[in-house]
């Protein structure tokens, strides 16, 4: 059983709505603590947890009911301090492409999920500016379903988000295969864009039926992979794919539909994936609508400390800041990103670890003022 009081949400709630409107005086500071012993690969991703939750919520022969009591049961051994509590959304990054009729195959050993086509193929631009949610999926309507069952179960204990649907050009590239979309940037403009479009449109309806799904009034605030909290929907948008394109062709074929999503959704946060995203940063700082943005140095690159011009960015544009720590030995950064943004306002730490250093956290939360 999830260890959580209800009781904690008020403040959690009352700080991350101030946060949110830029009048928090102290950063957001999120800690969930498990065990790390029996992680499948040695971090907090690989976790027995949330492959359990992964796994209950994919298991198509599990009723949604059953599901909901295994993710309550993997739940049992997490710890939550600080800002952070227990979420639910449909995992993981890219589920969008299953409800546009992709298959998928679940990993148990890495706790995660791939989308592929049928056959393996890839479909062409003409199919992808064609195809349309399918409501009738057994995977969407499960994942409806699950929904609705997080909420009646837990009862206000569990904020609930919408699915992890991927960015509009990472799942295109999924469906058309990443290497021909690139080819097809310079050889199909306008039918990449055709496709591109009609990709976020699917986006949109599916967007608007998960979230017609959540009832604002049994949940403590609506939540999404990206663990804060906002009494009004909010959502991560990204576009990994972004990676492999120069800022130029970024500018053409995804800034009209990001200035798009950021005033469909009431609040929204950028994800910027690693160094080779950095340099759309100018861009996506001059969408008005857009609350802030999560840097994520990513593996092998610099560790966070060593992006200055990054943070001094968002902060000048008057964005918010969230950035992981991904265990007791990165909790440094915390003071290094405090002191190169020049104030701990705007900031949002989402912390992962293991209960074995759950002091090590404590000590981090204290400094910062986090009860």
């Amino acid at each position: 059983m999830i260890q959580f009081a209800k009781e904690k949400y008020k403040k959690i709630q009352d700080d991350f709505e101030l946060w949110w409107e830029h009048k928090l005086d102290r950063p957001i500071i999120q800690v969930t603590l498990t065990n790390m012993s029996t992680a499948l690969t040695g971090d907090f991703f690989g976790s027995n947890y949330r492959k359990e939750i992964l796994e209950a919520s994919y298991d198509m022969e599990c009723p949604v009911e059953e599901a909901v009591r295994r993710i309550d049961a993997a739940y049992s051994g997490v710890e939550f301090l600080g800002d952070a509590f227990p979420v639910f959304y449909m995992r993981p990054t890219g589920v969008l492409g299953g409800y546009l009729g992709q298959q998928h195959n679940i990993n148990k050993q890495l706790g995660t999920v791939w989308f592929f086509n049928e056959g393996h193929g890839k479909r062409t631009l003409e199919e992808a500016a064609a195809v349309q949610l399918d409501r009738a999926l057994p995977l969407y309507q499960r994942s409806i379903a699950l929904t609705r069952q997080v909420q009646e179960h837990f009862q206000g204990t569990v904020a609930v988000g919408v699915p992890d649907f991927g960015g509009v050009y990472d799942v295109l590239a999924s469906l058309c295969d990443s290497n021909d979309l690139l080819l097809d940037l310079c050889m199909e403009e306008d039918a990449v864009k055709e496709a591109a479009w009609n990709i976020h449109e699917q986006f949109k309806k599916a967007y608007d039926d998960f979230f017609g799904a959540i009832d604002p009034d049994r949940i403590p605030g609506y939540t999404c992979w990206a663990t804060m909290l906002s009494r009004k929907p909010y959502f991560v948008l990204q576009n990994d794919f972004s990676a492999m394109i120069s800022a130029d062709m970024y500018d053409d074929f995804y800034m009209p539909i990001l200035e798009q999503e950021c005033r469909y959704i009431p609040r929204t946060i950028y994800h910027l994936d690693g160094p080779d995203a950095v340099r759309h940063l100018d861009s996506i700082l001059t969408v008005p609508e857009l609350d802030g943005v999560q840097w994520i140095n990513g593996a092998g690159a610099p560790g966070l400390d060593k992006w200055p011009d990054i943070y001094k960015k968002i902060r000048a544009a008057g964005k918010l800041c969230q950035v992981f720590i991904n265990s007791a030995d990165e909790l440094r950064y915390i003071d290094d990103v405090v002191e190169i943004s020049g104030s701990a306002k705007d900031l949002c730490f989402i912390c992962t670890g293991d209960v074995k250093d759950k002091d090590r956290f404590d000590e981090y939360l204290e400094k910062y003022g986090v009860r």
